[in-house]
């Protein structure tokens, strides 16, 4: 093995266990030489943008990419993921024909037996075209046609077991205002990824196969459709994706936000029928309950909603609790934290530790866990 081999082979290390700045200075010494001598290196091209979009350097990670795929236009140096990394980051028409390149690549390479790995890179493919179809290019006027082909493809390959075809079948369907459609996309959506993550987590106890990265990355798509049931009224099933989330991660900022948000919206729904006897919100209706919901006053002494309240405060405490272990200076978390701030001062304000900690450990109890609690590292991965 020569010298940028394992320079390479130790800095995809490096990546694995998720240290980007360690592979940026693993890879350092052969910098200068993406100029000259290793210009069309592809393996080395990949593995420094790879660790520089690991480390948020995308304007870095960007070019690096382009010269990797004009190097490697088949994908048999590198393999293909780099296009679908490509055509992610890139958006509008070009990063669709990257997208295409990538997933003809694959196909290309399985012949007529295409095995999981395939499909599933084929797949998310597939999705990140539709995603956008639907933003960058969402004014054209193929648009709506395209994002149907594409996901009808999806789901063909798929066999229709894919969560995450059913979970972009449903906003399609939100975008076309078929809403009772997207209600039936979003419960196939969890069905399936429910099954996922059973059988992510019985290879796991078996030490059959997965590995915790499979378990971590169901994360991100699984908030996603907890906030898409949130917004068509799910509010049961969301609850069970948010108990999901936090099996994987325990202390997920996003999911206790969540959490509390959908027991915010259920209170929010049964003050709405207490005055409104006669209503009947339905999918296709929902919207405009969303649309005036902050109208909609709480009457924190009404018994009907006093438990539904109190499950929020509980959350949003934690929540609150979580976000003071973490980088403030991060938009997303920033507005989580404000988010919270603002949905508990309607609640009642935050629980105090006493009840925190009491809800802590009737959560371990029912574990069987008999361990002590630290409110205040609570997030704190350190």
């Amino acid at each position: 093995m020569s010298d940028i081999e394992a320079c390479i082979e130790r800095a995809r290390e490096a990546l694995h266990e998720q240290n980007a700045k360690e592979a940026l200075r693993i890879l350092k010494p052969f910098k200068k030489s993406l100029k000259t001598t290793n210009g069309s290196n592809v393996l080395l091209l990949q593995t420094f943008a790879n660790a520089y979009l690991e480390d948020g350097q995308l304007e870095k990670a960007y070019p690096l990419l382009s010269r990797a795929c004009e190097a490697d236009v088949e994908g048999t140096q590198g393999g293909s993921e780099k296009f679908f990394t490509l055509g992610q980051v890139a958006g509008g028409q070009f990063g669709i024909n990257i997208l295409l390149q990538g997933v003809e690549n694959v196909s290309r390479e399985a012949g007529d037996n295409l095995n999981q790995e395939q499909i599933g890179k084929i797949v998310s493919g597939l999705l990140s075209m539709v995603e956008i179809w639907m933003t960058d290019l969402c004014m054209e006027e193929t648009a709506e046609a395209q994002s149907e082909e594409l996901v009808s493809k999806a789901m063909e390959i798929s066999d229709g077991v894919s969560p995450e075809v059913w979970s972009t079948l449903g906003s399609i369907r939100i975008s076309q205002q078929r809403y009772k459609e997207a209600v039936d996309a979003f419960i196939q959506s969890w069905t399936f990824f429910e099954m996922r993550k059973q059988e992510i987590e019985k290879s796991l106890n078996d030490a059959d196969g997965s590995t915790y990265e499979d378990y971590v990355q169901l994360l991100q798509p699984l908030l996603t459709l907890a906030k898409m049931c949130i917004e068509m009224g799910l509010y049961d099933i969301s609850l069970k994706i948010v108990s999901a989330i936090k099996d994987i991660d325990e202390d997920n900022l996003e999911a206790y936000y969540l959490e509390g948000f959908t027991y915010y919206m259920i209170s929010k729904m049964e003050m709405f029928k207490n005055t409104n006897p006669t209503a009947n919100v339905t999918a296709e209706n929902i919207f405009e309950f969303n649309q005036h919901f902050k109208e909609v006053p709480l009457s924190l002494n009404n018994e009907s909603i006093s438990e539904v309240v109190h499950e929020a405060r509980l959350a949003l405490s934690f929540a609150s609790k979580i976000g003071g272990n973490c980088d403030a200076t991060d938009e997303v978390i920033y507005e989580l934290l404000m988010g919270t701030k603002e949905l508990l001062q309607e609640l009642g304000g935050p629980l105090n530790d006493k009840e925190l900690m009491k809800a802590r450990k009737g959560e371990a109890e029912d574990d069987n866990d008999n361990a002590e609690f630290d409110l205040d590292n609570i997030g704190d991965e350190d």
